[in-house]
């Protein structure tokens, strides 16, 4: 005799309809995609006409500069109107560092003014649970914010990492200095795009763990401006440096003249002694650079090149022996550099997962 089978009773459409379907995944991205637009249109619209406008603006003084170096470089720039096309390169030049120094500083506002309120303002506002409560789960809901701001943020700040990398170049050639250097290389290798989405995560991380507008927006700004000043000090050793020693110009003179000639093409080395480097004598002995200065050849008074080559050779000293990170390791560095972004992108993520998969219990 075969044992009576039992069937389960149906389910009673009371029970069924407290089970709603879950939505489909292209409506949970237009969900998401309509949610983002709605609470964050303001800083992106913001973001996209500010990021244009100064784009133009990079442009139109970028245009201004290369053709004043180049007319600087041509038969047209005579020494009767050389004054006029140095004083139009300064003038660019100085503009230029303007605009290079406010991209060096936009990752903190983006920090501050696009992450900081993805979380902070939620619990400031108490409306998370809200959130979270309808049919998308706290991990979809951060997830997909995140990908729709940082595919914004990431395509904005490309756009003027590219355009810095011209800028820079062209303030390099006006004003000599080294692209190896503090804001010429911050705007450089493409560490605008990089910066700006890790500063946008961390200050996600921050407005999540703070979950209050205000203290996220100061610790955001005091981790960028120590993040920065650590940096500099910092860069010129991440790799051994290299030791060389530039002998004193034949029949006396300091190279590089005034007028159209200072504006010829220049290394890029990072010079690790700011211009202090010891000198040498004929025996290879070390003279350090304050002790030369300070009872030698100090006393000569600038613009007497030739004079102050004789006072050196006078004592005995042959050269200057200078520590530096060559030109050639520059991508290294901004290698180094931009992997260390991307590991306080990967690192900030994670806190913010963590942070919310946690909030689900404690909001």
């Amino acid at each position: 005799m075969s044992a009576p089978t039992t069937t389960p009773p149906p389910a009673s459409p009371a029970a069924t309809a407290t089970r709603p379907a879950p939505a489909p995944r292209g409506q949970l991205w237009r969900g998401i995609l309509w949610l983002t637009w709605r609470q964050h249109r303001w800083q992106l619209i913001g973001g996209a006409v500010l990021t244009a406008g100064f784009l133009g603006w990079m442009a139109v003084n970028a245009a201004d500069l290369q053709g004043a170096l180049d007319l600087c470089h041509g038969p047209d720039c005579s020494r009767a109107v050389a004054e006029d096309r140095l004083a139009r390169i300064r003038h660019g030049a100085d503009i230029a560092g303007y605009q290079l120094n406010l991209v060096v500083f936009l990752p903190a506002m983006l920090g501050m003014f696009i992450g900081v309120p993805l979380l902070a303002r939620e619990y400031e506002q108490r409306t998370l649970l809200l959130a979270w409560s309808q049919d998308i789960s706290p991990r979809r809901w951060l997830f997909g914010k995140l990908a729709v701001l940082g595919t914004v943020v990431g395509g904005l700040a490309a756009a003027l990492a590219t355009e810095c990398l011209h800028v820079a170049r062209l303030v390099h050639l006006a004003d000599r200095r080294s692209l190896f250097e503090g804001t010429l290389f911050q705007a450089g290798g493409w560490m605008p795009l990089t910066l700006a989405l890790a500063w946008g995560m961390f200050g996600v991380a921050v407005g999540g763990a703070l979950r209050r507008l205000v203290p996220a927006f100061l610790v955001v700004l005091g981790s960028f401006a120590g993040r920065t000043a650590l940096m500099e000090r910092l860069r010129p050793h991440l790799m051994d440096p290299v030791t060389r020693t530039i002998p004193l110009p034949p029949g006396g003179g300091a190279g590089g003249g005034g007028g159209v000639d200072a504006f010829a093409p220049v290394a890029n080395d990072l010079v690790l002694d700011g211009g202090k480097a010891p000198f040498v004598d004929a025996a290879g002995g070390l003279h350090p650079y304050n002790e030369v200065m300070g009872q030698w050849c100090g006393n000569i008074p600038d613009g007497r090149a030739e004079a102050f080559s004789s006072c050196l050779r006078q004592h005995g000293l042959t050269g200057m022996q200078q520590s530096l990170q060559p030109e050639g390791r520059m991508g290294t560095f901004h290698l180094i550099e931009n992997g260390l972004n991307l590991g306080l992108f990967v690192v900030a993520l994670v806190v913010t997962w963590w942070l919310v998969r946690r909030a689900r219990t404690t909001v």
